[in-house]
C-alpha cells in the first residue's frame, strides 16, 4: 500500500485541469482548480464541499470545515479592456478589494458568499460573511450560538462573523465597520446644533 496513506489525481483539459491530494488519517483534502476560460470557479463551491466535504464516521466528529482561495493568474490583456482595447485592472472586481482583501485570502476560519457577484444595470454586487482569526475566535461564535447563560450567549452580536458589501469590487461596507462610520458623518452634525428635533439621513 501506499505510504502515507492518500491518494493524489490531476485531470488536464484543453483550458484547465484540477488537481487534488488526500490525507485520510487526518481528514484533510487539498484541491486546485484552475482555468483559463471565462467560466467562474467560485459558484462550484457548494458542490465541491457537497462531494468532498464527508463527516467522519464517528457521532462525535466535527463537521467538515472548507478554507479557500481564488487568485488571479498569468496574463489578462484583453480580460477587461478598457477605451484603448488595454486591460485596465480597475474594470475587473477581482483585482480590486475583492480579490485582494477576501478571494485571495487563505486564513479565514469563515468565508461565504451570500451574494456573488450579482449584477444590476449599474454593478456588480457581493456580500461575503467572513471571520478573521485576527479579530474574533470561532469557539467564541461557537459558543454564543448556544443556550447556556454565557457571556457570549447572552451577546451574540459581539462574535457574529462579519459583513461586507462590495460594488464593483470595492469594499462599501461592514457589519462592524458601519456604527463607527456612520457616527463620523452624524455626530459633527448633531453636536453642532444647539437643540435637533428632527433628523433625516439621505443617502449613505
Amino acid at each position: 500500500g501506499l505510504i502515507p496513506v492518500g491518494v493524489s489525481c490531476a485531470g488536464v483539459l484543453l483550458e484547465s485541469h484540477v488537481a487534488f491530494h488526500t490525507w485520510p488519517t487526518e481528514g484533510v483534502i487539498a484541491m486546485d482548480l484552475f482555468t483559463c476560460g471565462s467560466g467562474k470557479l467560485i459558484p462550484t463551491l457548494p458542490s465541491i464541499k457537497q462531494l468532498f466535504g464527508v463527516k467522519a464516521a464517528n457521532e462525535d466528529a466535527d463537521d467538515p470545515m472548507m478554507m479557500w482561495s481564488h487568485k488571479l493568474r498569468g496574463f489578462r490583456k484583453g480580460f477587461v479592456p478598457d477605451a484603448k482595447g488595454e486591460y485596465n485592472h480597475r474594470l475587473n472586481p477581482l483585482d480590486a478589494d475583492l480579490g485582494s482583501e477576501i478571494l485571495g485570502s487563505h486564513d479565514f476560519d469563515i468565508k461565504k458568499p451570500l451574494i456573488s457577484a450579482a449584477e444590476t444595470d449599474y454593478q456588480m454586487v457581493d456580500v461575503y460573511e467572513v471571520m478573521n482569526p485576527k479579530k474574533r475566535r470561532l469557539s467564541d461564535y461557537y459558543k454564543s450560538l448556544e443556550d447556556d447563560g454565557s457571556y457570549e450567549s447572552l451577546h451574540p452580536e459581539f462574535f457574529a462573523p462579519d459583513h461586507i458589501l462590495l460594488l464593483d469590487g470595492i469594499v462599501q461596507s461592514t457589519r462592524y465597520g458601519d456604527a463607527p462610520y456612520h457616527e463620523s458623518i452624524v455626530h459633527p452634525a448633531m453636536i453642532t446644533h444647539p437643540n435637533p428635533k428632527r433628523v433625516a439621513v439621505i443617502g449613505g
